[in-house]
């Protein structure tokens, strides 16, 4: 079954993921998801011209490592 309560035919599963798929992917709440791709952080897809927004699993690996903070390493 699709988000829209559709039954797919094919076996293989999309690339694409809606908002609440990519939240729960990256491990935060869909308001996060939306703000960042608002803010043009998070790569996405506009589907309609509406609210509805698609996004690659690799893109959001890609907004991750770029958020994310390096670990300084002190020697001494």
């Amino acid at each position: 079954m699709t988000a829209n309560g559709t039954e797919r035919n094919d076996t293989a599963p999309s690339p694409w993921l809606v908002a609440p798929e990519a939240a729960s992917y990256a491990r935060v709440s869909k308001k996060t998801v939306y703000r960042e791709a608002r803010l043009g952080r998070l790569r996405h897809a506009r589907v309609g011209g509406r609210r509805e927004l698609r996004f690659r699993r690799e893109w959001i690996d890609a907004w991750l490592e770029q958020a994310s903070t390096p670990i300084e390493v002190r020697r001494g």
